[in-house]
């Protein structure tokens, strides 16, 4: 097939695998602007944007897994973005191996998550969506025998201090809550103003009377929330989580409810993702559930795929990206010293030179 002037003429290629936007005319602009071309590969079958793959310079994806397979065919891959701030669903270590870097936006929805992570949190104590219910079937005085507590004089424990975990912290100032949090990577000699006070995990566990989750997923935080984490926790206490669905154990947190461990919990994200219909988080008398719509707004989803967009014309064109999941892969191509990374992704850096340990 001949290629059109414009398209001989591209400096770089871009394929975007899948999306599910409405459109994509933000990151067309960019990259075209940039002296690129991308290629939109949403509709067609997975091998054949796979195939599209091997000859592009950057891939974009959203919730497509990116395997080790896959990275192996990327023979002239720079950089792989994700639309969303976690990349779990890469295969990071395959891609530092062929010198790829892997990208994301983690700072597109930092006030809608905040946001939202208050949102299940205050539903939970205040029994909203109960109370809503049997205010549907005509019933009053529904808390007779379900007491609501104050929650001022209450302890919050934040588990992952990063831009969403600060941000319902600066939220919640104010409250009347004592906040404490556990994150082995953040500088907690910046938190101050904040008036939130570091502990280890445990005493988080044993002290909180509300968990709010902000942590990534990595192989050190995954079912971080377990059966044992569970007995550690206060009886009636009640767990937020927003960040990614398998930092808790699923089997574990319905035991724990269900015994009365906890007293609710708020979910946004699952294990299985969609949540399974039959599953019994969706019916359960203690559970507040979203669809993983924490992220959401219509500005949030503009800045998301505008900033991806953004991201891989900056590695295309012989710049380094602003944030990435694996700096790894700047120390093999001797660029490391050269990144000036935003704060937002120093845990990265922390995590490469403790060897990947928390």
């Amino acid at each position: 097939m001949q290629q059109s002037k414009s398209e001989s003429a591209a400096s770089f290629k871009v394929v975007l695998l899948e999306h599910a936007y409405e459109s994509t005319r933000l990151e067309e602009e960019i990259i075209s602007s940039a002296g690129g071309r991308l290629i939109i590969a949403e509709n067609l079958p997975l091998e054949e944007g796979l195939q599209l793959c091997e000859e592009a310079e950057g891939i974009l994806f959203r919730r497509l897994d990116i395997t080790a397979a896959m990275i192996k065919r990327f023979r002239r891959c720079k950089v792989i973005v994700r639309y969303g701030v976690g990349t779990d669903n890469v295969d990071v270590s395959a891609a530092t191996k062929a010198n790829i870097i892997v990208g994301h936006v983690p700072t597109y929805c930092t006030d809608e998550v905040s946001v939202h992570a208050v949102a299940l949190l205050l539903a939970c104590v205040r029994k909203l969506v109960t109370t809503h219910k049997k205010m549907e079937e005509g019933a009053w005085d529904v808390h007779r025998g379900d007491p609501i507590y104050r929650m001022s004089g209450r302890t919050l424990g934040i588990v992952g201090f990063g831009n969403i975990g600060r941000a319902v912290a600066q939220k919640l100032t104010g409250w009347g809550l004592r906040m404490i949090a556990y994150d082995p990577f953040f500088e907690k000699s910046r938190v101050d103003a904040l008036r939130v006070q570091f502990v280890d995990f445990e005493t988080l566990c044993r002290e909180s009377d509300y968990v709010t989750l902000h942590c990534p997923l990595l192989p050190e935080t995954r079912h971080l929330f377990d059966k044992n984490t569970f007995s550690l926790m206060k009886p009636g206490a009640i767990l937020v989580n927003t960040a990614r669905g398998p930092i808790v154990e699923a089997r574990a947190l319905l035991s724990a409810l269900d015994r009365g461990q906890l007293s609710g919990a708020g979910l946004d994200v699952f294990e299985e993702e969609p949540l399974p219909a039959d599953s019994p988080l969706r019916h359960h008398p203690r559970v507040v559930v979203t669809d993983h719509t924490a992220w959401y707004s219509e500005e949030a989803q503009a800045q998301l795929q505008k900033t991806a967009a953004e991201e891989v014309v900056r590695v295309c064109t012989g710049e380094l990206p602003r944030s990435l999941a694996n700096p790894q892969v700047l120390e093999r191509l001797g660029l490391l010293k050269g990144w000036n990374p935003p704060d937002n992704v120093l845990w990265q850096l922390k995590r490469l030179q403790r060897g990947g340990r928390a």
